[in-house]
This record gives C-alpha cells, sequence and structure tokens, in this order.
C-alpha cells in the first residue's frame, strides 16, 4: 500500500499539483530581482530556427536587459511646470530672438554645461 501511495505522488506531472505549491508565499509578496521572473513559472517560448534573430537583436535577447527597457514610459519631463519652463526660456526660444542668442553666446563662452531648459 504504502509503495503505491508512493508511486502516484511521483509520477504526478508538477501541472497536476495546486499553484500554492509551485511559488512559496515570499516570492508572491516580494518583487522580483530586475524583473526576472521567480524559478516557478515557465518561460516563454523560444524558437529554435532562429527566424527572429533578424527581428530582434541579439542585445537585447538578454532577460537581464529587457527588464532596464523601458518604451512609451514616463519621462522626467512630464511635469507641467518644467514644460512652461521649457516652453518660455528653452533652447529653441532662446535662438528665435537676439537676446536670447546673446544669453547663448555668454553661457557657452562662460563654459557651461546646460545653455538652457
Amino acid at each position: 500500500m504504502f509503495a503505491l501511495r508512493t508511486a502516484f505522488w511521483t509520477s504526478r506531472p508538477a501541472a497536476a499539483r495546486a499553484f500554492s505549491t509551485l511559488l512559496s508565499t515570499s516570492t508572491m509578496r516580494r518583487p522580483t530581482v530586475l524583473g526576472a521572473a521567480p524559478a516557478g513559472l515557465a518561460t516563454p517560448p523560444t524558437t529554435v530556427l532562429g527566424a527572429t534573430d533578424t527581428i530582434v537583436p541579439k542585445v537585447s535577447a538578454s532577460p537581464v536587459l529587457q527588464a532596464l527597457q523601458v518604451r512609451n514610459g514616463p519621462r522626467d519631463t512630464f511635469d507641467p511646470s518644467h514644460r512652461v519652463r521649457k516652453r518660455r526660456s528653452g533652447f529653441l526660444v532662446r535662438l528665435k530672438t537676439r537676446t536670447g542668442r546673446a544669453t547663448l553666446k555668454r553661457r557657452k563662452l562662460k563654459g557651461r554645461k546646460s545653455l538652457s531648459h
């Protein structure tokens, strides 16, 4: 009887187990490092023939670098007051007027790293 029960538990596939047994509760609560998936989750399928090698560059194929890529994400210039400041005293506005060009010239001669907003 014991051998039958042992054979039953060892022959069950991992997918038949409950999801709660695959991951510990600390893994569920804690964010993962650099956005990597926890060890219990399945990884997305990859192609064997390499058909996507021409579409996806090899540099971004690394899971570490994929976590760092943020396309269309929020930028630090969203602040409305920052936008107003750029509109009123930005580089392109300085180029439009004679006094603005003089300001850019003075800052460039002084060696400023940032000429305007």
